[in-house]
This record gives structure tokens, C-alpha cells and sequence, in this order.
């Protein structure tokens, strides 16, 4: 049984050595106020160095790094497990993760589990009460593509149809400024009317027109089998194209003899007999296809004729249909590879197929944007996915020039590069932006990056004109610590480093958020000297559902109103706003106690 509740000052265990668990670990210490052990193979790694120095940046000493050769029982119950509120586990192995999720179900039933899954089919048997399995490419997926594509990021608000737009998409109704920014760059989240003048807005809140086609919000669980359409099938005139590219010159050069042969037989023929146009070419056709009985009463013209056709056609047929067989195996080589089967424009590249390019190829190609998927490795887990739905896959370093070439680069709208290297992320980047372009291609070719370090990203937007560097850990990071929390975030806005989070929030009985007004939901402060922004802004509310029918109403803010216990507020705000909502929301310290048994954790989910 856990001993602690779920919220600031809590304890919680991170099992987990990479930039989601350093990710992770400083939202629950610097937003949400919690304690953390982690436990990693290596404490001189890179991340467990950069988590320690979390506490070095003023924080105290929230954040203890255990080592620990072997993941057991007695490793867990050492970083605390029996006193936390929730252990997140993130590392980079299902098999691993999926192991110490049972034995920390079995070792302690109460504890809340979270649980890193890249093969769903696996997760959705783990998932179930207090144990919540999570995806960090299904939150990124959606993000990089509207960063691709620089659509519109949806928000998923009940009966609304907000979204998330850049400023240069201005013709939308306004809502309000998410992100605005300052002329030497600097970032401010939600900026109030007295924040607002001399920054530029870049980001804004705005509701879509009806007629809008909104992008998917998030990419649940996937399916255990790939979901095309049982319906589609490649169209016969996209088969005959391959077939004319493959066979080329070869195949006009003889389908091009053995007409000239029956044309110059028929012409003799007319001439000979006197027949028609109709009864020459018969004349002609039957010798030199499929040969013809000899005429003993034919004139020596005629018969001269059938014979030269007859000979020609010995040698004319076998290479034709020799042609055309080789086409036709060219042909279907050609399409089972995948490879692109004639020039593309304003496409998508999509670099790297495992889980979150994968994901990433799915949303593209469900939306019915062309995309050419990229991989160096035959058997890498997306190309057999990207292959059954029809999507062109080239098979090659993207580093280099060729490779790009035949994914046709120079025509592209925008590439996506999702591969694990840093490195190689940022080469295969730059090798994109030195492919001329032609004329008639988009003038710029969008570039968004996948990188762990928002230094680097920061870096790259100012080497690489209209790119975009993400990172999955730093768009996953808010949903896995919201989970951990209790409280169900809905959604992530990015924009640069900085991220603001969409959440409900439950008013529990007795706390300070009942009884107030709408306008005190909007929170414009920080935590300490250069602290967190402390920032939140009200979208709606839904209220509490009545026993006799009534309530249960999507209503906007309004002056006057008056907050209930069990209304729902639907929020967007940044990280430590969220976490300061959720004090103001909970319950007094003496109500979780006595409606909570000993070591419960405080429930506070969303409707």
C-alpha cells in the first residue's frame, strides 16, 4: 500500500535512463512539487548527471538517483515503490517494462503504474485500473505532422472546434495569444494584456470555420493489424505506367517491328490480290502471328509474301513476347518493392520508419497527403506497414544525395526526418536543403528535425530556414507526468522549447476553486524569483450532471457564474499552472483523509 497521495510533495519512482525519463523526472520536481527517485544501470550517464543537476538549480534535493544492476523487488522497494504515488516506467524495452509492471502490481496493488509501451497490442493487455500504458510517439506523431504540413493543431474541447494556428493564418476568429515572442526571441507563454506590447504573436487559439477539415487530435492505440482499406487496390492504369517504365524502349522497338512487318504484308497483299483494306490486313495478321495453311491457288505473289511474313515472324514474336514477360516480372518486382513508380511533387519524406515514423507515415497517408517513406534497413518495422498501404518506400542512406534524389526531395513540400542519431538527424537535414530545387517546386522545402536537445533545435531554426526541431520525449513528457499525477491531460501545444498543456480539472468538494467565479481560473504569476510561469486560461466548463437530468452542459465563461464542486474545467495552461489548478481544485488535507483509506491515493481524474 502507498502512504502518499498523488500531487505537490508527493513521492514518485522513475525506472528509466534516457531524455524521456530526464524529462519526465523535472516536471514532477519543478512543476508539480514531487519528490523522485530514479533508477537507472549507470549513474555517470549522461541524463542520470543532468537529472542530479536539477537539484543544483535550486531545487533541493527532490531528485535521488539510484544504480541498480538488477531490476527487482529489492531495487524498487529501495526507491521508495512502497511510499510513492506512482512509478513511471519508461525505459526503451517492452519486455523489461512489461515485467516490472506485473511485479509492482503483485508487490504493491495500489501503486499506480505507468507504463512506456512500442508495441500496443502488448500495452492494451496490460492496461487496466491503475495501470495506465502510454505511447510517447502517439502524442508526437500528430504534432511533427501539423509542424510538416503547418496545419492546424486541433484541440479537443467537446462541442467546440478550436485549434491551435500560427499567426500567419489570421482569418480565423481569435481567442486569444498562446505564444508570443520578443524581439531578441525570447518565448512568453499566455501573455496577459500588460505582457503583450512589443512581443509578436506567433501562436494563437482560434475556432475553426465549420467547413474546416480538422487533423486527428492524438493516435490512439493502433490496431494489432495494420488498417488499409480492404477495398483499395492499385489502379490499372497506375500497373500499365510501371509496366511502360520498366519495359521502356525495348518493348515500342518491337511492338514498332512487328507492325511495320503486318503493315508492309497487308499493303502487298492489297496489291496482289485487290482485296480490301479489311481483307489484306487478315491476310497479313494470320501468317504473322499465329501462321496460316499454304494456298496452292495463291498467285506467287501472294505466296511469296506469306512466306517472307511467316519467317519474319519466327523471329519478330519471341522477342516480343520476350519483351513483354520481362516487363511484366520487372513490373510487379518494381511494385512489391514499394519504390516510387514515377516523379513526385509536394509530397512528404518521411526519414526513418520505426515507431514514431511509422505513426507519422500512417496520419500522412490518412489524411491522403503523397508521402515517401525512408529507411535504411530492409527490416526496419515500417516498411512492410508503408508497403501494405501503397506508400512509396525507398531503401537507402538519406544521407546521401542519391537516396534523397529518388524520393524525389527536390520536389517535396517538406521533409521529415525521425531517425535515432543526432547526428545523422541533422546530416541527413542539411544533405536535404543542398538538393537544388526546380522552378516549379514549393520555394522552400519545410525541414522538421527530430532532436533531444532544445539548445541544438534553437541552433538548427537558425542554420536551417523553415525548419522545426521536436523532440517526442519533450511532447510525451506532460501526458506521462499528468498521469501520474492523477489529472488526464488532453492535449500539447508546442511551440519552440516551450509547451502548454489542455487539461480538465474536477472541482472537489470543499476546495477553494468551488464557490469562485471563472475569472480566478486565470492565473498570471511565477513560482519564486525567475520560477516557473505559473499561467492558466479557462476555455469552458462543464457542469455537474444533476440526478434529475439536468446539468451536464458545455457552457463558456461567464461573468456572474459561480463554480460547483464535481464541474469540470477545461484549461490550457502551462505545466506549473496546471499543477497550481489541480492545489486549488483538490480537496482540504482533512477531506482526503477521511474519504480515503490509509495510503489511497487522491482521486481527482476528470470526467
Amino acid at each position: 500500500m502507498t502512504d502518499a497521495g498523488s500531487g505537490a510533495h508527493a513521492h514518485y519512482v522513475v525506472v528509466g535512463d534516457g531524455p524521456l525519463a530526464y524529462r519526465l523526472t523535472r516536471a514532477l520536481t519543478t512543476r508539480f512539487s514531487g519528490t523522485v527517485t530514479v533508477v537507472v544501470p549507470d549513474r555517470t550517464s549522461r541524463y542520470a548527471q543532468e537529472m542530479l543537476a536539477i537539484n543544483r538549480d535550486g531545487n533541493g534535493d527532490r531528485i535521488d538517483v539510484l544504480e541498480a544492476d538488477r531490476l527487482d523487488e529489492e531495487a524498487l522497494k529501495a526507491a521508495g515503490a512502497g511510499r510513492a504515488a506512482a512509478a513511471a516506467l519508461v525505459n526503451q524495452d517492452d519486455g523489461g517494462n512489461v515485467a516490472l509492471a506485473l511485479l509492482l502490481r503483485e508487490a504493491w496493488p495500489e501503486l499506480h503504474v505507468v507504463v512506456r509501451i512500442f508495441d500496443e497490442s502488448l500495452g492494451r493487455h496490460l492496461q487496466r485500473d491503475r495501470c495506465t500504458v502510454l505511447s510517447s510517439s502517439a502524442f508526437a506523431a500528430p504534432e511533427i505532422v501539423g509542424a510538416a504540413l503547418r496545419r492546424l493543431i486541433r484541440l479537443p474541447v467537446q462541442h467546440r472546434r478550436l485549434v491551435a494556428v500560427s499567426d500567419d493564418q489570421t482569418s480565423l476568429p481569435t481567442r486569444m495569444v498562446l505564444f508570443a515572442t520578443a524581439a531578441d526571441g525570447t518565448v512568453t507563454a499566455l501573455p496577459n494584456d500588460d505582457e503583450m506590447p512589443g512581443l509578436a504573436p506567433k501562436v494563437l487559439l482560434a475556432d475553426a470555420a465549420q467547413d474546416d477539415v480538422l487533423p486527428e487530435i492524438k493516435a490512439d492505440l493502433e490496431p494489432d493489424e495494420d488498417e488499409v482499406d480492404p477495398h483499395r487496390r492499385r489502379r490499372f492504369g497506375e500497373y500499365l505506367r510501371t509496366l511502360a517504365i520498366t519495359s521502356g524502349w525495348n518493348l515500342l522497338l518491337a511492338a514498332g517491328v512487328l507492325l511495320v512487318v503486318v503493315l508492309v504484308g497487308a499493303v502487298t497483299m492489297k496489291l496482289a490480290t485487290g482485296s480490301s483494306w479489311a481483307g489484306a490486313l487478315y491476310e497479313a495478321v494470320l501468317p504473322s502471328l499465329a501462321g496460316s495453311d499454304p494456298d496452292n491457288d495463291a498467285n506467287p505473289v501472294v505466296k511469296a509474301t506469306q512466306v517472307v511474313l511467316t519467317i519474319v515472324s519466327v523471329a519478330v514474336i519471341p522477342w516480343v513476347t520476350g519483351v513483354v514477360v520481362d516487363g511484366v516480372v520487372r513490373t510487379q518486382r518494381l511494385l512489391d518493392t514499394g519504390s516510387p513508380l514515377h516523379p513526385m511533387a509536394d509530397h512528404v519524406v518521411v526519414v526513418g520508419l520505426g515507431d514514431l515514423g511509422t505513426r507519422i507515415v500512417r496520419s500522412l497517408d490518412r489524411r491522403g497527403v503523397p508521402v515517401v517513406a525512408v529507411d535504411v534497413a530492409e527490416s526496419a518495422r515500417g516498411v512492410a506497414i508503408a508497403r501494405a498501404r501503397d506508400v512509396p518506400v525507398v531503401i537507402g542512406d538519406a544521407r546521401r544525395a542519391a537516396t534523397l534524389r529518388a524520393a524525389y526531395v527536390d520536389t517535396a513540400q517538406a521533409i521529415v526526418v525521425v531517425t535515432s542519431g543526432g547526428a545523422t538527424t541533422i546530416g541527413i537535414g542539411f544533405a536535404a536543403r543542398s538538393i537544388p530545387r526546380p522552378k516549379d517546386a514549393p520555394a522552400r522545402l519545410r525541414t522538421v528535425l527530430r532532436v533531444y536537445d532544445k539548445d541544438l533545435s534553437r541552433r538548427i531554426r537558425r542554420e536551417i530556414p523553415d525548419s522545426a526541431g521536436l523532440s517526442s520525449s519533450f511532447l510525451a513528457a506532460p501526458w506521462f507526468a499528468a498521469a501520474m499525477i492523477g489529472q488526464e491531460v488532453k492535449a500539447t501545444i508546442p511551440y519552440r522549447d516551450r509547451v502548454l498543456v489542455l487539461a480538465e480539472i474536477v472541482i472537489m468538494e470543499g476546495s477553494r476553486l468551488a464557490r469562485m467565479q471563472p475569472d480566478d481560473v486565470d492565473l498570471d504569476g511565477a513560482e519564486g524569483d525567475g520560477g516557473a510561469d505559473v499561467k492558466s486560461r479557462l476555455l469552458a466548463i462543464r457542469t455537474k450532471p444533476q440526478a434529475s437530468g439536468g446539468g451536464g452542459r458545455m457552457i463558456e465563461p461567464s461573468e456572474g457564474w459561480y463554480l460547483h464542486p464535481d464541474d469540470t474545467l477545461i484549461v490550457v495552461a502551462t505545466t506549473a499552472g496546471l499543477r497550481r489548478l489541480r492545489e486549488l481544485a483538490s480537496a482540504p488535507q482533512h477531506a482526503r483523509t477521511a474519504s480515503n483509506s490509509p495510503g489511497e491515493p487522491e482521486r481527482t481524474g476528470s470526467a
